[in-house]
């Protein structure tokens, strides 16, 4: 690949070189360092990006490790749904327990005489 990017850059040159003899155009001219000035800025670019992006192998290797970890998840989580369906159902009335009935009569045989006590 950095054969075919050298190839490329030779013949982005000889291209140059051919557009200035053309229009005959000094080597200082400022629209050729401009020229050369963004060469060197996209060149710069390029090396960053080569850097920061994963090779091929690294990104496969990365989605197999992916695949797996998801496989291993998938299973923990069937694992758990069987579980979870061998529990007996919660039934939707709880029934009450002596101190929650006590407290509950204590409660209104107590409302019932501040009632007659201070309103009637």
């Amino acid at each position: 690949m950095s054969e075919s990017n050298e190839k490329l850059s030779a013949d982005f040159t000889n291209f140059i070189e051919g557009w200035r003899k053309k229009h005959q155009l000094r080597e200082d001219d400022p629209l050729l360092l401009c020229l050369e000035l963004f060469r060197i800025h996209q060149g710069h670019w390029d090396d960053l990006r080569r850097k920061d992006l994963p090779s091929f192998s690294e990104f496969r290797d990365s989605l197999l490790e992916f695949q797996q970890e998801a496989a291993a998840v998938q299973r923990d989580a069937t694992a758990l749904m069987e579980e979870l369906r061998k529990l007996p159902k919660p039934s939707r009335f709880i029934t009450p327990t002596l101190g929650g009935l006590l407290l509950t009569a204590l409660f209104s045989v107590v409302t019932g005489i501040l009632i007659g006590k201070f309103i009637l």
